[in-house]
């Protein structure tokens, strides 16, 4: 590979204060790096000049200029920020350097322009590792990402994003100490510059708020260059940019093949990087690399959701009499275990409740009843919403439950059908309370016909009971992704600071979760008749969780409630004080450039803080109004955003010095 230059470039020998110019280390679009030596002491740094190529030109060999006079406000826009940036950096720096930052040493300005001076990091760039070839697994890459996210975590601390993180900007040195570094594009609000020729990200690693301004930027921008540079590493070539993803199918998932040495929840944790929407993504650093320590992982769903208006159902006992122990055809006798059920014995890294797939090929999809393709039609083309039917319902007692679940002992079901067909009614009856969707339902009605066309036909006890489980895979699938859908609305759990009165309600629907969790991991049936009484009580099991989590929504709102207002509180502190700090008189027209620059700034930024305002108070008006667990998540984590981007509102403004 040729080594960097630029046309513009100081030239070699050039003395700037203490530091002699040796060479060109790299170029970008805001600057130049060069690599210089200490003419006392003969030590070597890195010197990063800010030289916008777009915009400016050197004149005399030395001085930087902008272009012409329409270029002139973002120059100077620029060049203030680089110098305000540098020092944020240095003070990153102090008392103690973060190994993964790049570490800024000095500052000083001369020839119209800024130099920053920063320890020389000698190393391989991780885009070279690439190119050479280099291939990582899930350790080698958390070794190497993660200590880079927690220096970045440490700079947006301190107000500051990177704004163009990618393999370029990762320095990897001999002892594989990853360090982060050219923070260029760090300087800009992406609304301060009137000027349209300069860029001001790289894509594909660019998230969607860097191309539209609606979007407020902050450390999930970062997060997102983070998720692409992981999905680089582990594909070995650059996903479709984020516009391309947007308007078109992306079928560049990873999600969708395997990738050998890597984790399904490591492959979850780079596609939660990587949403489009920026409230999808983890708002922290911290955050995110939460979701890589989680010890399992579930299947991306469908959007599902449990209503959380009131139920007028009581919950039926949740232990059922004990059922006894059906004949096993020879036929049934190999029968995989169910999808949504887990296996005894199996993979400690699936989730409890998570579907599995079965093979391509299995005789199972040769016998699929037309309800269970009705049910796989209804979960691909519209998701799966519960909502509760508001009117009274029958009590299920256990003596009632033992009854409809008592299998016939003296007859095959092929032979006679009326058990296998009274149970059905009886799961269609549960399915009916449980507040199902009426083609839902229908989808039961017609596996039940199935059943009987089979008993019509002399079908033999392994074909039923094949039937019946395609039937209760599909059940249990739908009702696995309702709880988990709803259970990762409801976390995190209200603490009782937060909600007075929560511990009963929370433990209910704790207890409750676990035992649908048991029902949804019991070991598959041997014959029909029992897979339809499991699914049956499975369903039963989904109903009280239903209500439990219907019984807990309120003291989930609240203590969300109260989080947004806190949140409210403190972004408009921030939005109060920008306004205040842009009521200052104009400078005269003679006043220097800086001073105009900073007066300037500190409006736009007052202006940004009024409409943010605004917005807090459009969404304050949604929480208030609104008790979906979902929603208020959503609000949650756009009013974490808001304060984010008010605090570094706060702390340009008050840099801007008049």
């Amino acid at each position: 590979m040729s080594a960097p230059y630029h046309n513009k470039a100081l030239p070699e020998g050039t003395v700037l204060r203490e530091w002699r110019l040796e060479a060109v280390l790299g170029v970008g679009g805001f600057g130049i790096v060069y690599r210089g030596k200490d003419v006392y002491f003969g030590e070597t740094v890195a010197i990063k000049e800010y030289f916008p190529g777009s915009i400016s030109d050197r004149i005399d060999g030395a001085t930087v200029t902008p272009t012409d006079s329409s270029s002139e406000e973002i120059y100077q826009l620029g060049r203030q920020k680089f110098l305000e940036e540098a020092k944020i950096l240095w003070n990153l720096s102090h008392p103690e350097r973060h190994p993964n930052l790049v570490a800024v040493r000095s500052l000083f300005e001369i020839h119209g322009t800024a130099y920053m001076v920063m320890d020389f990091e000698s190393g391989v760039s991780l885009s070279q590792m690439l190119r050479d070839g280099r291939k990582f697994d899930e350790q080698s890459l958390m070794a190497l990402i993660r200590p880079v996210a927690e220096g970045l975590e440490r700079a947006h601390q301190a107000g500051v994003l990177h704004r163009d993180i990618k393999p370029a900007n990762i320095l990897v040195n001999k002892e594989g100490r990853p360090v982060l570094i050219d923070f260029g594009s760090a300087r800009f609000e992406s609304n301060q510059a009137t000027s349209t020729k300069v860029t001001f990200y790289t894509p594909p690693y660019a998230a969607i708020e860097q191309y539209v301004k609606s979007y407020p930027q902050g450390p999930w921008t970062d997060i997102y260059a983070l998720g692409v540079v992981m999905y680089q590493c582990v594909t070995g070539e650059k996903p479709p940019e984020v516009l391309e993803r947007m308007h078109g199918e992306d079928s560049h998932a990873l999600s969708a093949r395997d990738w050998p040495g890597f984790s399904r929840t490591f492959i979850r944790s780079v596609e939660s990087a990587m949403a489009i929407r920026p409230l999808e993504r983890p708002a922290t650093i911290s955050a995110w690399l939460k979701q890589f320590d989680a010890k399992t992982a579930e299947p991306v769903d469908e959007p599902t959701r449990i209503a959380t208006g009131a139920s007028s159902r009581p919950a039926p006992s949740p232990q059922p009499a004990p059922r006894p122990a059906p004949a096993k055809p020879e036929a049934a006798k190999a029968k995989p275990p169910r999808a949504g059920v887990i296996a005894q014995g199996a993979s400690s890294q699936a989730a409890p409740h998570a579907a599995i797939p079965p093979k391509k090929g299995s005789s199972k999809f040769t016998m699929m009843a037309l309800g269970a393709a009705a049910l796989f039609a209804v979960l691909a083309g519209v998701g799966f919403i519960v909502t509760r039917q508001h009117k009274p319902a029958t009590v299920t007692t256990p003596d009632a439950m033992a009854s409809a679940a008592q299998p016939a002992q003296t007859s095959q079901p092929a032979q006679t059908g009326q058990p296998l067909a009274a149970r059905m009614d009886a799961l269609i009856d549960e399915a009916r309370k449980a507040g199902r969707k009426d083609s839902e339902l229908t989808a039961l009605t017609d596996a039940k016909t199935k059943f009987a066309d089979l008993v019509a036909s002399k079908a033999d006890a392994g074909q039923l009971s094949t039937a019946a489980d395609d039937m209760a895979k599909a059940e249990d699938g739908l009702l696995a992704r309702a709880e988990r859908r709803a259970w990762r609305d409801a976390e995190p759990m209200p603490t009782a600071k937060d909600a007075p009165g929560s511990e009963d309600a929370i433990a209910k629907l704790e207890q409750a979760k676990t035992d649908l969790d048991a029902k949804l991991a019991q070991p598959a049936a041997q014959d029909a008749d029992q897979i339809v009484d499991n699914t049956r009580l499975t369903l039963t099991s989904f109903a009280a969780f239903q209500d439990a989590y219907t019984a807990a929504t309120p003291f989930y709102v609240t203590a969300r409630r109260k989080a947004f207002d806190a949140l409210h509180t403190a972004t408009q502190s921030y939005c109060d004080q920008v306004t205040s700090l842009a009521n200052v008189e104009k400078p005269w027209l003679l006043a220097s450039s800086a001073r105009k620059n900073a007066y300037k700034l500190r409006q736009d930024n007052a202006a940004q803080a009024k409409t943010l305002s605004a917005h807090l108070y459009d969404l304050a008006r949604t929480v208030a109004a609104t008790s979906d667990l979902h929603q208020l998540a959503a609000a949650l984590t756009e009013a974490a955003a808001a304060k984010q981007t008010a605090g570094a509102l706060y702390a340009a403004s008050s840099a801007a010095t008049l």
